[in-house]
């Protein structure tokens, strides 16, 4: 009988320890019915991220397909009329939620649409910086009738403040075949963006690219312009942006050349298949004012799959064109790449 007692006793405590675990988490409620409890980690654009002790991957869902929210303790929250509050979220209605303050503060109940971010990223709430990047790596090797080794790395990293943005970046590829080195390119550059306004900013680049094989020791871009970034959020995102550059070419065997230059560029990434693989395309043109024959163009893309944690392979096509290339060599070097990387 005591033992009876006691198997019930224990009983009511793993329930009442259930339930005060479910009463201390958020609680997100879909517009079909269900319910996911956990920890919002943000609402960044058209996605919401949800920490749950039953995943341990994080759940993303559309901001669409949500009625409501509450919050167990406050969160930061901004508004579409860029209000930022500390505050915690009631459940108001169906589709409506209400956010507190302290004691003094309590809103009327907001529609969904007028929460824009929660937990915004410091680059967003201006209380901060943002940084992300990647690095990624491909080797081959082959060995037998075949004997050739290639190489490729890519690395970026950017630093996002409200107003300004920097990129850092490098690229490069060898290869060596029978022994002998067949192919080395190497790229790097940087860009400053000062955002003029939500979605105008002002830029400045510059830009070193060497290409043994194609007889360029070093070419050398310097400039500035204007950009607009249509959208940038973790799904997707799209700037556009055009200016002048002056150029400056030194050849191994052709003449050294240096010229003024109009420029644009375009950047393109989105989420697919639900936010786990990511399409992205770059593509960057120079056009000399005096001659517009010298034109060049390069372009990456391709796509960027998650592995574990922040591991992901790419597969990626890289194609870099130049009209008027020095005499005896080709217009257009392209690859085809697989690498692993690692982001954040």
């Amino acid at each position: 009988m005591k033992q009876k007692a006691f198997s019930l006793a224990l009983a009511s405590l793993a329930v009442l320890g259930l339930g005060a675990a479910q009463a201390g988490a958020d609680t997100v409620y879909m517009k079909g019915g269900d319910r996911l409890s956990g920890t919002i980690v943000g609402k960044d654009g058209d996605l919401l991220t949800l920490k749950t002790a039953y995943s341990e991957a994080e759940i993303v869902v559309n901001w669409a397909d949500v009625a409501s929210v509450e919050t167990d303790k406050p969160a930061r929250f901004m508004l579409s009329d860029k209000t930022l509050m500390d505050a915690q979220a009631t459940r108001a209605s169906e589709s409506t939620v209400t956010l507190k303050s302290g004691t003094t503060v309590t809103t009327a109940p907001l529609e969904m649409s007028d929460i824009t971010y929660i937990n915004p990223p410091p680059h967003v709430s201006g209380e901060g910086v943002s940084t992300s990047g990647r690095a990624n790596l491909g080797f081959t090797a082959n060995r037998g009738n075949t004997d050739n080794d290639q190489l490729f790395y890519d690395a970026e990293a950017v630093a996002r403040s409200l107003k300004n943005r920097f990129t850092i970046g490098a690229t490069g590829e060898t290869r060596n075949e029978e022994g002998e080195e067949t192919v080395r390119r190497n790229r790097g550059y940087f860009k400053y963006d000062h955002f003029l306004s939500e979605k105008w900013y002002a830029y400045a680049n510059t830009d070193v690219q060497e290409d043994k094989f194609k007889d360029l020791n070093l070419r050398t871009t310097l400039g500035g312009g204007a950009g607009y970034q249509f959208f940038e959020t973790p799904e997707r995102s799209l700037a556009l942006e055009g200016g002048l550059t002056y150029v400056n070419e030194d050849y191994d065997i052709a003449d050294d050349e240096s010229f003024a230059a109009g420029r644009w560029a375009l950047r393109y990434a989105e989420l697919l298949f639900g936010g786990g693989t990511e399409f992205f395309h770059n593509h960057e043109g120079i056009v000399s004012v005096e001659d517009p024959d010298d034109m060049i163009f390069r372009a990456q893309t391709g796509l960027r799959f998650p592995l574990i944690e922040n591991l992901a392979a790419t597969l990626q096509y890289n194609i870099d064109w130049q009209n008027n290339p020095p005499e005896g060599f080709d217009s257009t070097d392209s690859s085809y790449i697989v690498s692993v990387g690692y982001l954040w």
